[in-house]
């Protein structure tokens, strides 16, 4: 085994490391997608069929409000991909009401943050949506994750690359190399 190889499995080491505890902050509940639970909408048609059964839903949170001993999100929902992360896309899966069993800091849990939930369902709430009544389903939370906020990539509009030439004035580019003073 030479010194070589040793350097690169060091190296090999380190990468998997490093994409495996990208990963791993997530908790394995949000990542464990629950098979047959039902979708907003289908709750939303028949709410008594599907009382206390266990949902993962996750969306973007619309409202953040902290009652005596506990805190309830109004949440817009979006479907989840592998990792349980939304996918924030044109079209919503509906609304719901997310009550979690202790004090959420409102500027934490704030508006437009994403976040990912299972808990199982109460029952329903019709509250008004501007001048519409909505019918919203209403989660009893076990296990939640708010999802870190994404930065948004900063875009540089450098000058182009012939501004830096210190002779550029002197060549431009439409005129024949031989009209130039230094090429007589």
């Amino acid at each position: 085994m030479t010194k070589y190889s040793i350097f690169y499995r060091g190296w090999l080491i380190l990468l998997i490391t490093l994409a495996l505890s990208c990963s791993a902050h997530i908790p394995a509940e949000i990542k464990q997608p629950l098979v047959g639970a039902p979708s907003i909408a289908q709750v939303r048609d028949l709410a008594s069929a599907y009382t206390s059964q266990t949902v993962r839903w996750g969306g973007i949170i619309l409202q953040t409000e902290n009652k005596q001993d506990t805190s309830r999100l109004t949440i817009v929902a979006f479907p989840l991909d592998d990792d349980g992360e939304p996918r924030v896309t044109e079209q919503s899966s509906g609304r719901f009401i997310a009550i979690i069993d202790e004090f959420l800091e409102p500027l934490v849990y704030s508006r437009d943050r994403e976040i990912t939930v299972i808990g199982h369902l109460l029952r329903t709430e019709t509250l008004d949506v501007g001048e519409f009544a909505y019918e919203y389903p209403v989660l009893q939370v076990d296990h939640y994750f708010i999802w870190p906020v994404k930065e948004e990539p900063v875009y540089v509009d450098y000058p182009p690359y012939w501004w830096y030439d210190p002779w550029y004035p002197y060549y431009s580019y439409p005129y024949p190399y031989y009209l130039h003073h230094h090429r007589r």
